[in-house]
């Protein structure tokens, strides 16, 4: 009997164990169940880490290619709450979000600005809500300049460099005017890609184009009118949409990288430095 007692005590002990371990490993292996891919582009995007307010573009891009992957995944539905960010960082996603299989829809929450709203624009099909704040194409680079702050308390800058233009945009010294204009090159090849880009994706007009081409930030409907915006509306347009597609019975799958790794984001406040070109 004791022996008999033991045996179904292991066999239950080994039963438990196979069932924990599938449980456990089907959280990271498992393939999710969904038919629409709900990837989340939120706060200031970076080419490198992700910290407090900002996703990094490797993040993104992994999570569409998860998405991409999966056979289950009809389409995509790209969440956008952005002001943009960083110029390549920006570039990345958008070409990421150009060259995929499967139809991407860009739904632009309260925000879709500058560097969001190029990625958007790669998408299939745009919708926003007519209050949304859309468009802002452009490009910028800014810092604080200490110099007369530095002057006023005695300080002195003295600067020992391999070249006269090795210390473009320190923030103890004014620009020159050979520097000021390195840079508007700078941000102006940022600009023309940028706006090249939306012109090729969107066909504007050029009626929309003299109105855009300045940098201000339009509203969901004024987006809408130009062309930016293929639709006004909120998630149930976005549903509406997905059925069109002849998705039927839309089941959401949340991609994110939060589950899988840590968040340290609370601990940090940093913002990227704005000497690199932004479109933001």
């Amino acid at each position: 009997m004791n022996e008999i007692l033991k045996l179904v005590i292991l066999f239950l002990l080994v039963s438990l164990l196979i069932i924990s371990s599938s449980a456990v490993l089907g959280v990271f292996y498992s393939i999710p169940s969904g038919n629409v891919a709900l990837v989340k582009l939120d706060g200031e995007l970076v080419s490198f880490g992700s910290v407090l307010g900002s996703q990094s573009s490797d993040d993104i891009i992994s999570l569409l290619e998860a998405a991409e992957d999966n056979p289950n995944i009809e389409a995509i539905v790209l969440s956008i709450n952005s002001v943009g960010g960083m110029s390549v960082a920006s570039k990345e996603v958008s070409n990421k979000v150009l060259n995929l299989s499967k139809p991407v829809i860009a739904w632009i929450r309260e925000v879709g600005t500058s560097g969001a709203y190029l990625i958007a624009s790669s998408s299939d099909y745009i919708i926003s809500d007519e209050l949304s704040m859309v468009g802002s194409i452009g490009s910028t680079m800014s810092y604080l300049e200490f110099s007369e702050t530095l002057t006023k308390y005695g300080v002195e800058y003295e600067s020992l460099s391999s070249g006269d233009l090795k210390e473009m945009g320190s923030l103890f010294k004014n620009l020159t005017s050979e520097e000021r204009e390195l840079y508007m090159d700078l941000i102006n090849a940022s600009f023309e890609y940028f706006l090249n880009h939306v012109i090729e994706q969107r066909n504007l007009t050029s009626e929309a184009l003299s109105i855009v081409s300045d940098g201000r930030v339009l509203s969901g409907s004024q987006a809408f009118n130009l062309g930016l915006v293929d639709e006004l509306g909120s998630w149930n347009e976005v549903v509406k949409e997905l059925e069109l597609l002849n998705i039927k019975d839309v089941k959401v799958e949340e991609y994110s990288v939060s589950g899988f790794f840590p968040d340290f984001s609370s601990f940090l406040d940093f913002k990227p430095s704005s000497v690199f070109p932004t479109y933001d």
